[in-house]
């Protein structure tokens, strides 16, 4: 896994990225199970790492708030021949922080439907690779 800045010049919002390869796939969809429903299982190791990663590269700006503004939101996969990739910008990363910090407190206080949308776009994306772990994880 590796979070990285796409864009930042020119642009009115940052643009960033997180590689996954199949393991780190399922290590996110878990996080994101976790988070929204509270079944399952995370690794702490993983999410501890994935959120340093994401306070190292986005900085102090992952800690504002999230606009009320979804307009020039953009967050997306890609499926690139061996790795996944997240595409999002500077609002989405707030968003995404917020469901990574509601490990602690399962399905409270973050977007419980952008959660959602990733959590079934991965389903497409790999649905042979997740599509039995909520199943082999309760």
């Amino acid at each position: 896994m590796e979070v990285k800045e796409t864009a930042a010049c020119g642009i009115s919002q940052r643009e960033f990225a997180i590689e996954f390869d199949d393991n780190e796939l399922v290590d996110f969809y878990r996080v994101l199970l976790y988070a929204h429903e509270g079944t399952g299982f995370c690794d702490e190791d993983y999410l501890e790492e994935l959120r340093s990663q994401l306070s190292y590269v986005i900085g102090p700006a992952l800690e504002e708030g999230v606009s009320e503004d979804t307009a020039e939101d953009m967050i997306k996969w890609e499926d690139t021949a061996g790795s996944y990739t997240l595409n999002f910008n500077e609002d989405m990363a707030r968003r995404l922080n917020q469901i990574l910090a509601a490990v602690e407190h399962p399905g409270e206080g973050f977007d419980k439907a952008l959660s959602q949308k990733l959590m079934d776009q991965m389903l497409e994306m790999a649905p042979n690779t997740l599509q039995d772990l909520p199943k082999i994880n309760r």
